[in-house]
């Protein structure tokens, strides 16, 4: 068992009680008779029941369901973050999670309906998290973001006040920027900064008693970035970025 962060997870309910509500929720998520606050809520519930089991698959090391139960959770991950009608609501923090879901595990459909959707917040808590969603959903949909527009979160970025922002997001839009210029000398070195910063996090932040610790997605769909877009190997060695998820 993986030692991760001061997070305990009860296996045994877990275990028993995903398969009976996923069972129960799953066919409201599109059932038009009922409520759309109904919807929405079971939209939110399947989703996070997959991810929940796919960290606690991997806590156990057994990484081929850990992959398996992301996958399942990628489509309504999708659905939970940006469908106009059966999305909850997000922050520019809480995006980050179903984005990245969708962008390391969706089929290519889930991402093609990604490319057309667009990201609407219910609060942005610093302008330059919104700034790097928006250049993430761009780079990974296809596309190629502008350099002003690269330059722009940086900037922001940089004159933020916040230590999350500086430590984390900043690497992170340094990495797509690198990504941008074939720089993979900068590339490796924004991943292996936003993994110290979540390294830290887990230890004596708010990662330490949570799920999400378990894995910084957002520093493993850099590594695929760079692995799909240019062919490089992303040397970081850490249990909270499991490269063999992006093979």
């Amino acid at each position: 068992m993986l030692n991760l962060n001061k997070c305990e997870i009860d296996f045994e309910r877990l275990f028993k009680r995903a398969p009976i509500v996923l069972t129960k929720r799953t066919p409201q998520i599109l059932d038009n008779s009922v409520y759309i606050e109904v919807r929405q809520q079971a939209t939110f519930v399947v989703a996070n029941k997959y991810i929940e089991l796919a960290y606690a698959y991997y806590v156990l090391e057994n990484f081929p369901e850990t992959k398996s139960y992301f996958e399942k959770a990628a489509p309504f991950a999708f659905l939970r973050g940006f469908d106009p009608e059966l999305k909850t609501s997000h922050n520019d923090w809480t995006i980050q999670q179903d984005l990245n879901i969708v962008l390391l595990f969706a089929e290519q459909e889930v991402l093609e309906k990604l490319k057309h959707s667009e990201i609407k917040l219910s609060s942005v808590q610093h302008q330059a998290k919104l700034q790097y969603v928006e250049l993430l959903k761009n780079i990974v949909t296809g596309g190629t973001p502008e350099q002003s527009d690269i330059d722009a979160a940086l900037l922001e970025t940089k004159n933020t006040k916040d230590k999350d922002v500086l430590q984390y997001i900043l690497p992170l839009i340094e990495a797509i920027s690198a990504l941008t210029s074939a720089d993979i000398t900068l590339w490796q070195a924004s991943i292996d900064k936003a993994i110290k910063w979540h390294t830290d996090e887990c230890k004596f932040g708010d990662y330490k008693d949570m799920e999400e610790g378990f894995i910084c997605l957002n520093a493993l769909t850099m590594a695929k970035l760079g692995k799909d877009l240019h062919g490089w190997q992303c040397q970081t060695n850490s249990l909270y970025l499991p490269l063999f998820l992006i093979d």
